[in-house]
């Protein structure tokens, strides 16, 4: 008897005749996740973590052995043996069973149209639907697997698109284009196909309401209590300046054409430490480089050049000048004396960090598992790159308007008014090109609320140009985290604590892996009171974002002084590569631990650079929700000679 493995939707064991078989479902699973390991042996520490977590179920093992213990007991009563448990590993029996995920990979490249078909098929129903209560690995699993799989299909699509002729090729073309849209509603490359197809059809009149149910369906995400009344007002003289888009209605007879856009560039740098691990790890990279080289969604730059550039003391200028979109950066760590290799993929135009991982480079580890390693990160890049791309129009359709935007960037990292008014000059140069640049909108907004912070005078003009911008950044494009980021700090300087909190959150929502997001996000906590939540949030920035740049470290500072840890203050703002910034915050830790000497010396580096200074005017500006916290500052500046 041959029985069949569903997953796209419920996930359950058929029998010849269609009908359901009883199975452990974490068995069913166990066979599901197993179809992955190609035909070696899945170690059973693996699968205890993939089933149960282990930082939160000091039991999986014990939890495993249950299961096994069901899942062969059932067997035996079938008669049939799906999965074989040894004493160290588990091992799928192939020829016991077929699973309809096992069809994705045997789809006809010879016949584009009927691979789409099949697709189209299976996808009609999310993978694994129907399971719930399951663990994060479990979760993460499912959602780097349902990515895969949009992924997939928008390659046949693009495959099949050029073979379509008849009504019903249309229609299959139109139901694909459509299980896209609802995962990637702002790709613009999908909604040309809808158009299309849909005017083939005659239905154009639908394609508008589908797309008008998206845009209220967005607007309706953000009614989250901000200035929205700005928000449409901003909208209403954005939309006046844009010329409608006049799509091309194609003939039934003809195919329907659609131009590719260009692919995005990944690198994947290569650990730059010396020692053995850096070989296994580099060979690790070389693995992913080559599997990622299969597909036809990503342009991967060669590991040769990945290592110069790694190598290079300007690589940012590297990736700007060879076009790259995304970098995996990798790190060696030794966290508990075991090494480890730590990937962050980064978008390279505004450093943001989409995902993040630690994967363990002990010998026995690596060895066994390096295929399954190097096939998670190409999944996972896959995934999240396809993700990403379909919200990040602006920046690959508007190169010139990119570079400028780069160069402002760059200019941000240094705190130093020359720098931040350079930036300025940069993103507005940037805004010439494309006048609805939502990330040039932000920068802008970003460079009036650090000049705020440097000059120190209080000066309302400066976060009302901040608050402007950050809300027309939100308009250009509402589904980037940058505009949201930049209103929620323009809130807490301007007082306005709870909306800022609210803005940060939406932004953390966003983008999840967003570093310089919940930097933000954790200094909006300091100052609303909340300094221990503040201080979790930038240990989660830090761990996303290592190699921390100043403000992470002043937000810690920050962050440790309203908990009283002044040492641990002054030893975040001696991480800082400038530390000029920070001379009135290490003049108060100074004083509050009683070194009237340092205090003084910080005191008065601090009155060279602001010789204007005055507490009590600079801290009725400075937004704090409770008074105690202006209190303990007020007393730490006056102790330190201020």
């Amino acid at each position: 008897m041959t029985y069949r493995l569903e997953s796209f939707g419920t996930l359950r064991l058929l029998d010849a005749a269609g009908g359901v078989v009883a199975f452990p479902e974490k068995g069913l699973l166990t066979l599901c996740y197993l179809l992955d390991q190609a035909d070696s042996e899945c170690p059973r520490a693996t699968l205890a973590r993939f089933l149960w977590d282990s930082d939160d179920n000091p039991d999986i093992m014990a939890n495993l052995r249950k299961t096994i213990s069901r899942v062969q007991a059932r067997q035996a009563e079938l008669g049939v043996e799906f999965v074989t448990f040894s004493a160290t590993g588990a091992r799928i029996n192939r020829d016991a069973f077929v699973a309809d995920r096992s069809e994705l990979g045997m789809l006809s490249r010879a016949d584009p149209l009927e691979a789409l078909r099949k697709i189209v098929a299976l996808l009609r129903q999310d993978f694994l639907a129907d399971l719930a209560d399951q663990s994060a690995s479990t979760r993460q699993w499912v959602r780097s697997e349902r990515n895969r799989h949009v992924a997939l299909l928008v390659d046949t699509l693009k495959q099949a698109l050029p073979e379509s002729r008849s009504r019903a090729d249309v229609g299959l073309i139109k139901e694909a284009a459509l299980r896209i849209f609802r995962d990637a509603p702002d790709d613009e490359s999908i909604r040309h196909i809808l158009l299309e197809t849909y005017e083939a059809e005659g239905h154009l009149e639908n394609a508008r309401q589908l797309f008008e149910s998206r845009k209220r369906d967005l607007q309706n995400s953000l009614d989250i209590g901000l200035d929205l009344q700005a928000l449409k007002e901003v909208r209403k003289v954005f939309e006046a300046g844009r010329a409608p888009a006049l799509p091309v209605a194609p003939s039934l007879e003809s195919s329907i054409l659609l131009k590719a856009p260009p692919l995005p560039r990944l690198v994947l740098l290569p650990p730059a430490e010396p020692g053995p691990a850096p070989m296994l790890s580099e060979a690790l990279i070389e693995d992913v480089t080559i599997g990622l080289c299969a597909l036809n969604s990503v342009s991967v730059i060669a590991p040769y050049t990945a290592a110069q550039i790694a190598r290079n003391a300007d690589r940012a200028a590297m990736i700007m000048r060879h076009s790259i979109s995304y970098v995996l950066d990798t790190r060696l760590t030794s966290g508990g004396g075991t090494p480890s290799l730590f990937v962050q993929l980064v978008y390279a135009a505004n450093d943001e960090v989409i995902w993040a991982d630690r994967f363990s480079l002990e010998k026995y580890d690596l060895i066994g598992q390096r295929r399954e390693i190097a096939r998670r990160i190409a999944r996972e890049l896959t995934g999240q790159i396809r993700q990403n791309e379909s919200v990040r129009g602006a920046f690959e359709n508007n190169p010139a308007a990119y570079h400028s935007y780069l160069l402002g960037f760059r200019d941000m990292k240094r705190l130093s008014l020359p720098d931040t008014r350079r930036a300025r000059k940069a993103f507005r140069e940037a805004l010439q090109h494309s006048a609805h640049f939502s990330p040039a909108l932000a920068g802008i907004a970003h460079t009036f609320l650090v000049e705020w912070l440097l000059t120190a005078r209080g000066d309302g003009e400066l976060l009302r140009l901040a608050e402007d911008h950050a809300n027309q950044a939100i308009v250009a494009d509402p589904s980037l985290a940058s505009g949201f980021r930049q209103l929620g700090v323009a809130k807490l300087y301007l007082n306005d604590l709870d909306e800022s909190v609210v803005a940060l959150k939406v932004a953390e929502e966003l983008s999840p892996h967003y570093a310089d997001g919940i930097a933000s996000y954790a200094d909006t906590l300091v100052h609303a009171s909340r300094p221990a939540d503040g201080l979790a949030k930038i240990e989660r920035a830090v761990s996303l974002n290592p190699l921390s740049p100043a403000d992470y470290l002043w937000t810690e500072a920050g962050a440790n002084f309203a908990l009283s840890r002044y040492v641990e203050a002054l030893d975040a703002i001696g991480r800082m590569e400038d530390r000029t910034p920070a001379d009135r915050l290490s003049a108060a830790c100074w004083a509050m631990l009683g070194d009237v000497k340092n205090a003084r010396l910080y005191m008065r580096k601090a009155r060279e650079t602001h010789p204007d200074f005055d507490v009590d005017r600079w801290l009725s500006l400075v937004p704090f929700k409770e008074a105690w916290q202006k209190e303990q500052y007020r007393e730490a500046l006056r102790k330190a000679g201020f």
